[in-house]
């Protein structure tokens, strides 16, 4: 009788034992997954440039226009993309040359609420095809730079500035 009280209060030790070491943790788990962050204020974003695309369908042609509805002259590029089974044929009116990346590139600067040349898409789709499908066209600006000869010039691989100050907040700077 004796050794089976010692041997059920080895158990019971071990069970709390147990429990003791299973919930030491568990208060630095819960504040983890409890954390929560809040914030004051706000800068609001802009990059100064801004494009729209206006696309007009017609006769299977898709009538290709961006307008610069931004603060600043930009330059712009034109892709599109279609399933392999269509075939698109390009024209345009002028101002618009086909890139070595399958961009097609505005060669002009578009001064801020002007609109593009326009550049047409024809699409030529299958006799047998029967299906719904999308032609879609991608649109992209970058502001216009000039360098040391005053000359302009666009960088398509130009990344947007995100190291300057972005706004004060009850007087408290916030930087990023």
């Amino acid at each position: 009788m004796k050794k089976r009280q010692i041997k059920k209060r080895t158990v019971c030790l071990a069970a709390a034992a147990f429990a003791l070491l299973g919930t030491a943790g568990l208060g630095q788990a819960m504040g983890y997954f409890t954390t929560y962050v809040t914030a004051a204020g706000g800068y609001p974003v802009e990059l100064g440039y801004e494009t729209e695309i206006e696309e007009d369908v017609t006769d299977m042609t898709k009538h290709i226009v961006i307008s610069n509805t931004g603060e600043t002259d930009c330059y712009v590029r034109v892709k599109v993309f279609s399933g392999s089974q269509f075939e698109i044929d390009f024209s345009s009116a002028g101002g618009w040359s086909l890139g070595e990346d399958g961009y097609w590139y505005y060669q002009e600067i578009l001064p801020v609420g002007e609109d593009t040349s326009e550049l047409l898409a024809a699409i030529t789709v299958p006799e047998d095809y029967k299906d719904t499908f999308n032609i879609v066209v991608v649109q992209e600006c970058t502001p216009v730079l000039y360098d040391q000869a005053g000359q302009p010039y666009a960088d398509w691989e130009r990344a947007a500035d995100t190291t300057t100050d972005i706004g004060t907040a009850d007087g408290e700077e916030l930087t990023q």
